[in-house]
């Protein structure tokens, strides 16, 4: 029974004698209850930008064109570029003819309208990713994803076309026990 009342014991003596001393005991109940928190946690945090797109569309070419954009800060690590491209038989012909041929144009541009990186296929792509590392940092600011397609298919046959790009970019986020769960 007495080591069940030891500890509670101790801290409300510390309390009352820190108190009790102006401010050096304010100094020094401080650095009680610092030591008596958690440490900090990191973790990497995602935040994703997708544009994925089925063509469903027999008859004529469906075209298809969209912007996304998303904030980067010097905070980011890196940007991972997904890729996922089918286009129903284009494994069949040679080459790409610009007005006869069913393609999947994207780009990234930093906030400067500098290319980051980019795709220009008319032919299947299989899943892939590309990491983009700051050197030595990234371009802080409005960051654009332009995607610009043709395509066309049934999701009732096996005619279908589709592309998948996503974009996602990793950050710290420290939290503080004492904070909850607001990232910093």
């Amino acid at each position: 029974m007495k080591s069940s009342w030891g500890l509670p014991l101790i801290l409300v003596t510390i309390l009352f004698m820190s108190s009790s001393s102006g401010c050096l005991g304010l100094l020094q109940m401080r650095e009680t209850m610092e030591d008596l928190r958690e440490a900090p946690k990191v973790e990497i945090v995602e935040v994703k930008v997708s544009q994925f797109k089925i063509f469903d569309n027999l008859i004529d070419w469906e075209e298809y064109q969209n912007t996304s954009t998303i904030y980067i800060d010097d905070s980011v690590i890196d940007i991972i570029m997904y890729q996922k491209v089918k286009l129903t038989g284009s494994d069949l012909r040679e080459g790409c003819l610009e007005e006869f041929t069913r393609y999947v144009r994207a780009e990234l541009l930093s906030p400067s309208g500098e290319s980051v990186w980019s795709i220009d296929v008319c032919q299947n792509v299989d899943a892939k990713t590309d990491q983009i590392l700051p050197e030595p940092s990234f371009e802080i600011g409005t960051w654009k994803l332009v995607v610009n397609a043709r395509g066309f298919g049934s999701q009732s046959s096996a005619l279908q076309d589709y592309f998948h790009i996503d974009l996602t970019i990793h950050r710290p986020c420290t939290t503080y026990p004492i904070e909850g769960d607001k990232c910093i």
